[in-house]
């Protein structure tokens, strides 16, 4: 019977020892470096957490917080980089005061990867790898993107822009090697935050500007304060959204966790990709329905202009900082590769009805 006794006591220590083990939470702090009225680019981060508490049975859970709510939204990385965020959800262009390549990781320059190209190039071509490079001695790994936006609008403003000489004289809000394309041809340069455009272009503080996608534009009410709307965003086609990871952090998770981790980023991405296509039409069919907007494409003529300005200024870069030199030559390197083959299978539109 003391056997017996003995025996029963050892199953149940060991049944509470392993009851405690599975339920043994690591809860992470994230934050996204934009608010909850950006959907389209906040909305993913949520999912992402929600989704991983459900893969793990709450062993991980990540308390997401949108931009501003920790730490100033441009200081993602930082936090992320001292550990007083364990997880950032943001985008790598802001950094490019600290990494040159930020804004080809950010695929913000003109004549950038299309969306399935800059997948292909993270995934397949060596991207994922660079990017962690690039970063590389600052306490920070970089896991596969959240969520990958298409297409920005090139530009909305209260003037047509037909020529590239349309351009000169301009107040144009935007950043990075697309403005110094713009000021090249003959463009001012203006930079403002994202909530300050709105009112700037009302008031007539700028007489142009690029933001955003079509939704998330269209959320902003950009339509309400200019009439014009040019398209492609050759400056941004597809816009790949950063996830960051605290190195400590994520050398503490065992590597079951680490798995599902990026398990649940590559679903909420491909399902963030497939809302944004629906969700962007929807917004550009409404935004050309409004009365008296005029939405018009780039010429070819043009588009071969702003990739050859943009082409030389990357090539500056290239020339001062052998890291740039790096990431630009993987990203040519793999387009050179697969756009030949997708030029040869590309089919028309037809428009069915």
């Amino acid at each position: 019977m003391k056997r017996l006794s003995f025996f029963f006591i050892i199953i149940v220590g060991l049944v509470f020892i392993n009851t405690i083990y599975v339920h043994a939470k690591t809860v992470w702090t994230a934050q996204s470096s934009y608010p909850t009225g950006l959907a389209q680019i906040y909305e993913p981060a949520v999912r992402f957490a929600e989704r991983i508490e459900k893969l793990t049975d709450g062993e991980l859970v990540v308390k997401m917080h949108p931009g501003d709510a920790i730490v100033p939204s441009k200081k993602v990385f930082e936090a992320v980089s001292l550990g007083s965020l364990d997880m950032g959800m943001t985008w790598a262009g802001w950094w490019v005061g600290m990494f040159n390549a930020s804004y080809l990781l950010a695929n913000a320059y003109p004549d950038a990867l299309q969306m399935r190209e800059m997948l292909g190039w993270i995934y397949a071509g060596g991207g994922m790898e660079l990017w962690n490079e690039v970063y590389k001695g600052h306490g920070v790994k970089v896991l596969p993107p959240y969520a990958v936006q298409g297409s920005e609008i090139l530009c909305w403003s209260n003037k047509p822009i037909n020529t590239l000489e349309d351009f000169k004289g301009l107040k144009f809000r935007t950043v990075g090697i697309w403005g110094r394309v713009l000021e090249r041809l003959g463009a001012k340069v203006v930079s403002l935050a994202g909530g300050e455009v709105y009112t700037a272009m009302e008031r007539g503080v700028i007489d142009a500007l690029e933001f955003n996608t079509p939704r998330t534009d269209k959320e902003l009410g950009l339509f309400e304060i200019a009439k014009f709307v040019k398209l492609p965003g050759i400056h941004q086609p597809a816009v790949p959204l950063e996830t960051l990871v605290n190195e400590k952090s994520w050398e503490k998770l065992p590597e079951h966790l680490k798995i599902k981790v990026e398990m649940a980023l590559r679903d909420t991405c491909f399902e963030s990709m497939n809302q944004i296509l629906k969700q962007d039409a929807e917004a550009m069919q409404f935004i050309r329905n409004q009365k008296g907007m005029n939405v018009s494409k780039l010429t070819p003529e043009m588009i071969k202009e702003i990739v050859r300005i943009g082409n030389e200024e990357l090539d500056k870069d290239a020339a001062k900082d052998p890291v740039f030199a790096k990431v630009l030559k993987s990203q040519r390197d793999f387009r050179k590769l697969v756009e030949p083959y997708a030029d040869l299978i590309a089919l028309p539109y037809t428009y069915a009805q």
